[in-house]
């Protein structure tokens, strides 16, 4: 691997203001119309737009005027200066990450934001910085991807979008990666993969396109200068320098012609190179070099910028001397180079900026104090003057410099001492003025100030003591002149306004107008005799007095004295705004703002009524007989009036079941115990009637089993697999205050699991409760535990377990019993014989076996007979024998080799219900996919992915997924013939139990007898014996509409068939 400190490049990105010149006047000797006329026909500029204001002043001068139009920037001539001030740097942190910002690169947007795009060496991501003028915020773009990233750099385009390239290296190959911000989000590409890992520049084009300099992949310094440019679609390659041991170290600069320039080392040589394209091809220049290779070592380290004169500016490092160089020139032009800083080991790690001035700037790490440095021309001696910008540690060695339009500077610099990326400023103190001559007639000219494109200021002259109006001339840089259309008039302080008013008698003297009626000689913009001033209404020569002051004119008001009052439409001496009825002389009150006047309505004070048709006192809309003066009510809506109707809160329709409410009036005319269903579900409102409804509000409710006030419905589609058959309620989209636990009354809340036990109250379904009961993480083992215990660890609480001493292992119903249709104690899930005959003698796995009752129990176990492990009445009784068996040394030094297996039946279980359930599920995609590894690999990654987003959906804990995951990743790791071997094996997935620490101890004992006992292996037809499969309940099928029957291929592809049994949920075969 190269060596860091002479792989770091720091491309500048300049910013610099418009050309610059120092002049301090432009005279014209113009006196007279045909000089002026003359002049202008040498002019281009359209000068039609521009607009002095004001357009007059004192004959006196020194009234600053303002010129406007467009164009004013390509006129003007630049003037600089320095402010004086001994400016100082101020440094502050901007991205805290580890070991931010060992390469970093810096520019400005428009909006003078500051962003940096640096290297984070602690975790090998690349990372951007953004200072919107408040504060730092730093966020990853992205990993290295490879094993490191190194010298990143970046441009900004006209568009604000930012384009970094930085290169990576694997053992196979080294890469140049390019990276693009459009404002939003970062993308990236690889664009060679045959790049030296190192240094490399980026610049942009007049269309935004990037162009990248770097070397090919090589040794020391590469195999030749190459550079990619990118067209909008696609990267073009071309070969700059050819040769071994050159082209690192590169820097890029583009022209405003889109000319290329690169600055490179020639290591084979030791120079320091420069090429372009400006002839159509590529031609190289020596910049820097020594009079011998050995005697000098240029180009380290390469940093250039381009001013505006097209001069270039290159900080490079000699590694020879240890020095800081500069060289300035142009191609095939003369270059000069000077040694800024040569004290001890420095001038590492450059970077260069020009100011507005043409200056130079660089920023640099000294490895004497491991500080960092500024240096810069003091343009009164032409010497290089340094100075220290920061030395709180070890910085600077990754470092960047900027310089804005406001002559600002800006440096991105590492702290290898705090791990930090941090950031400092400081002002060159230049001051840059656009500036340009204007000259009023006669009266000579004075320099202007250029504010922008559109914008110049200017004070005038004296004019002498007489008024006079002359022509404005703007003479621009080159000594042109352009001409304004409008002309200025200088004012005489008499008749300052000059309107013919004296200035004494004049009650506007600065102002000219022509009022006569309240003050002479102000403005009157209607012309009626009142000035603009005095008139109420200064553009309205009908109006110019508003008594009342309502906005209407006295000559227009129908109420001149009412400010309330303007208008009286109806003529009916109520104005507009007071009369309700302002169209309708006959109505101006509506008392109950019903939209009908007082006089009109019935009801003038009840808004409800207006009509009174039948006359009988009741408004036509609360009267259920309006027309009818004898009726006004109808209680039961049968069309026949309270009045005439012998059962008026009975409606005349039948009654079928005689509950006393009518058909039309009953939700359940059939049935005498039900009459009301408030939310319409089908269910009656009274409790004591039949199918009554739990929840008479909520129609998505109607029952609760468990009476604890959730409803028995669901609308989770993933509580379908989880709802036993035999359990209450069903699927209802849309249904609220859904009971998870529906046969157990429960108090749970969180994560919408309600109804659930919850003995610790603290919202949480104990069945999710990763500490029921106990805060104080209290080991369940311990005998002194106040929280639920589940004595045989089937997942269900003791209290609640109707089988508390279930078998270990087992898997339990809701009620904790064992699932065991046949009767033989091993539950559905790990019986591999369902429906083994009542009373038969079984195996481990659920199976009928033969016993040889010629043979003692003792001598067969002794013998290796695995059958001697039977069970008749469950697999406690033996584990008891076992256990009984196992005691003596003697007795365990008789146990063959082949029946080591037997001790696992000795191990206590710690898995919960939950965990062995998705062990089982594991286990049988393992035995179904063991010979086809892709098949297997493809089912397990689709395992992690379903375990992942159960538990987002709190449907399983986070231990049962975090081992469940780790036997994945183990199982994907293996080779195809370990997994075959495992596939079986029961204690490899957790379901044969685990070993405490006393019980390992007495296993090895144990392991040690059987290793020196000779006795006989078991028989190989017991170790290649096929243990059947089945498909697991939990495995969902297709179901065919022909039969309404679900189906399932397994395994996948082996043409063997099942079908789900209705009644036990079980996968049973099915044939033709």
């Amino acid at each position: 691997m190269r060596s860091k400190a002479f792989l770091l490049v720091l491309m500048l990105c300049l910013s610099t203001s418009t050309g610059f010149f120092f002049d301090s006047s432009h005279e014209s000797n113009l006196s007279d119309a045909d000089e002026r006329s003359q002049s202008d026909s040498k002019s281009s500029t359209d000068t039609s737009s521009w607009v002095v204001s004001p357009s007059n002043g004192w004959t006196t001068g020194g009234e600053e005027i303002t010129i406007t139009g467009s164009g004013f920037s390509d006129l003007a001539f630049s003037n600089i200066t320095d402010d004086g001030i001994n400016h100082q740097w101020v440094e502050t942190t901007m991205d805290y990450t580890d070991e931010a910002g060992r390469f970093n690169s810096i520019v400005m947007d428009s909006n003078g934001h500051i962003h940096v795009v640096h290297i984070n060496g602690g975790n090998y991501q690349i990372r951007h910085s953004v200072y919107d003028g408040t504060s730092w915020n730093s966020v990853k773009i992205k990993d290295c991807g490879q094993t490191y990233c190194w010298d990143v750099h970046m441009v900004i385009d006209d568009n604000d979008e930012l384009h970094a390239a930085y290169t990576t290296y694997t053992q196979w190959a080294e890469r140049l990666v390019y990276m693009h911000y459009d404002g939003t989000n970062w993308t990236s590409e690889e664009v060679s993969s045959n790049a030296l890992f190192g240094p490399i520049g980026i610049a942009v084009d007049s269309n935004n396109h990037p162009h990248i300099s770097y070397a090919g992949g090589g040794e020391f310094c590469g195999d030749g200068l190459r550079i990619a440019s990118y067209d909008g679609s696609s990267w073009a390659y071309d070969i700059v320098e050819a040769g071994d041991n050159r082209g690192c170290e590169s820097a890029i600069v583009i022209d405003e012609s889109d000319n290329i320039y690169i600055a490179y080392q020639n290591r084979d040589n030791s120079k320091l190179k420069i090429a372009t394209d400006k002839s159509g091809s590529w031609d190289a220049y020596n910049v820097d070099s020594g009079t011998s290779p050995s005697n000098l070592y240029p180009g380290y380290m390469t940093s250039m910028a381009m001013d505006q004169q097209g001069q270039f500016h290159i900080a490079h490092f000699d590694d020879k001397e240890d020095d800081l160089r500069y060289s300035t020139g142009a191609p095939n032009g003369q270059w000069t180079t000077t040694i800024v800083e040569s004290a001890g080991h420095t001038g590492r790690d450059p970077s260069i900026a020009i100011d507005m001035a043409g200056n130079p700037h660089i920023a640099y790490n000294t490895w004497s104090g491991w500080n960092l440095n500024h240096a810069t021309i003091d343009p009164l001696t032409s010497n290089w003057t340094v100075s220290t910008i920061s030395n709180s540690g070890d910085v600077g060695k990754g470092n960047s410099l900027l310089i804005d339009q406001q002559g600002i500077m800006h440096v991105a610099f590492s702290d290898e001492t705090a791990d930090v990326l941090k950031y400092a400023t400081k002002s060159t103190g230049l001051i840059q003025t656009e500036e340009i001559s204007v000259q009023f007639g006669q009266y000579g000219s004075v320099t202007a100030t250029v504010v922008n494109d559109t914008t110049i200021v200017v004070t005038t002259p004296m004019a002498g003591q007489t008024a006079d109006t002359v022509d404005i001339t703007v003479v621009d840089k080159d000594g042109t002149p352009h001409t304004l259309l409008a002309a200025f008039t200088f004012i005489s302080p008499d008749d300052v306004d000059m309107d013919g008013v004296l200035n004494v008698n004049d009650g506007c003297p600065n102002v000219a107008g022509t009022s006569t009626q309240d003050v002479s000689g102000c403005p009157d913009a209607d012309g009626d005799g009142y000035s603009d001033a005095g008139d109420a209404y200064p553009n309205d020569a009908t109006d110019w007095m508003d008594s009342d002051g309502d906005g209407v004119g006295d000559n227009a008001d129908a109420f001149p004295n009412d400010a309330s009052e303007t208008l009286d439409s109806d003529g009916d001496g109520v104005g507009d705004n007071a009369d309700a009825f302002p169209s309708n002389p006959s109505e101006t009150l509506d008392s109950d703002a019903d939209g009908v006047g007082d006089n009109a309505d019935a009801f003038p004070l009840d808004a409800n009524e207006t009509l009174d048709s039948d006359g009988d006192g009741v408004g036509d809309n609360a009267d259920a007989f309006p027309n009818n003066a004898s009726e006004t009510m109808d209680t039961d809506g049968d069309g026949i009036g309270d009045n005439s109707d012998p059962n008026p809160t009975q409606h005349s329709d039948d009654d079928s079941d005689g509950d006393s409410v009518a058909n039309i009036d009953d939700a359940f005319p059939n049935d005498a115990t039900q009459w009301l269903d408030s939310d319409g579900d089908g269910y009656g409102d009274n409790a004591t009637g039949n199918n009554p409804d739990a929840f008479v509000n909520l129609s998505t409710q109607w029952s609760d089993t468990d009476g604890d006030g959730y409803g028995d419905n669901w609308a989770t589609p993933s509580w379908n697999s989880t709802r036993l058959f035999i359990w209450p309620g069903e699927f209802v989209d849309g249904a609220v205050l859904a009971d998870h636990c529906p046969t157990e009354a429960g108090n749970s809340t969180v994560d919408g699991y309600f109804g659930c036990l919850d003995i610790d109250g603290d919202g949480i379904a104990d069945i999710y409760d990763d500490d029921v009961g106990n805060d104080s993480e209290t080991s369940s083992n311990e005998t002194n535990q106040t929280g639920p215990m589940d004595s045989d660890n089937d997942g269900v609480d003791d209290l609640y377990d109707v089988c508390p001493e279930t078998v270990a292992f087992g898997i339990v119903d809701v009620d904790g019993c064992l699932i065991d249709e046949d009767g033989d104690g091993i539950d559905d899930f790990k019986d591999d014989c369902l429906g083994t005959a009542s009373g038969a003698t079984i195996d481990a796995n659920g199976c009928a076996v033969t016993v040889d009752e010629s043979r003692s129990f003792f001598e067969s176990l002794s013998s290796g007979d695995r059958d001697a492990v039977v069970q008749t009445f469950g697999v406690g009784a033996i584990i008891v024998a076992l256990f009984a068996f196992l005691q003596t040394n003697m007795v365990a030094a008789l146990l063959p080799e082949s029946i080591r297996w037997i001790r696992v039946f000795r191990t206590g279980s710690k898995l919960i219900a939950e965990e062995i359930r998705e062990l089982e599920y594991l286990k049988s995609l393992v035995q179904t996919y063991y010979q086809d590894p892709e098949v297997l690999r493809d089912e397990l990654y689709q395992m992690k992915s379903e375990l992942t987003a159960r538990y987002t959906n709190s449907e399983i804990k986070k231990v049962t997924l975090e081992k469940i995951n780790t036997l994945i990743t183990d199982l994907l790791a293996m080779e195809p013939s370990d997994v075959s071997r495992v596939a079986h094996n029961d204690a490899y997935f957790g379901l044969g139990g685990s070993l405490d620490t006393a019980a390992r101890a007495e296993y090895m004992s144990q392991d040690v007898l059987m290793r020196d006992h000779t006795l006989s292996q078991l028989p190989d037809s017991l170790e290649s014996q096929t243990i059947p499969v089945s498909p697991p309940k939990e495995m969902k099928g297709a179901v065919r509409e022909s039969d309404g029957y679900e189906y399932l291929e397994y395994p996948s592809g082996s043409g063997a068939w099942y079908y789900r049994n209705r009644s036990t949920h079980e996968w049973q075969s099915w044939t033709q």
